[in-house]
């Protein structure tokens, strides 16, 4: 499976072209590629309502894309939270002690177009 999506999506930075581009036009291709996944999140579909600069601001200034393989750790209890995750390819399953660590686990799937912070 991942080399089969390695064959369909190309990292940003194996395209030797786009370094060629303006700074405006990469400002707008940085935009169209993540403002569709923010908006996802309420928030960010207002900031897009509101201030399309400030939307434009956040997607070539604030967006990351991390790779997480299976039973991999992205935060931990107790941590301050610092990130949103926004899952745009495969599955999460988000597991928690609601009572401390003590209490049942409980497991939540978090779907594609989904978003979580700890």
């Amino acid at each position: 499976f991942v080399l089969e999506l390695r064959h369909k999506k190309v990292h940003i930075s194996k395209v030797q072209f786009l370094n060629l581009i303006s700074g405006p036009l990469h400002i707008e291709l940085q935009t169209e590629l993540h403002a569709p996944t923010l908006c996802w999140h309420a928030c960010f579909g207002q900031v897009t309502d509101m201030s399309k600069p400030l939307m434009r601001e956040i997607c070539t200034t604030a967006v990351g894309i991390q790779n997480y393989a299976k039973n991999d750790m992205f935060f931990y209890r107790g941590q301050e939270a610092r990130h949103v995750f926004f899952l745009t390819l495969g599955t999460l399953v988000y597991r928690f002690h609601p009572h401390g660590p003590i209490g049942r686990e409980h497991k939540v799937r978090v779907t594609v177009e989904s978003w979580c912070v700890e």
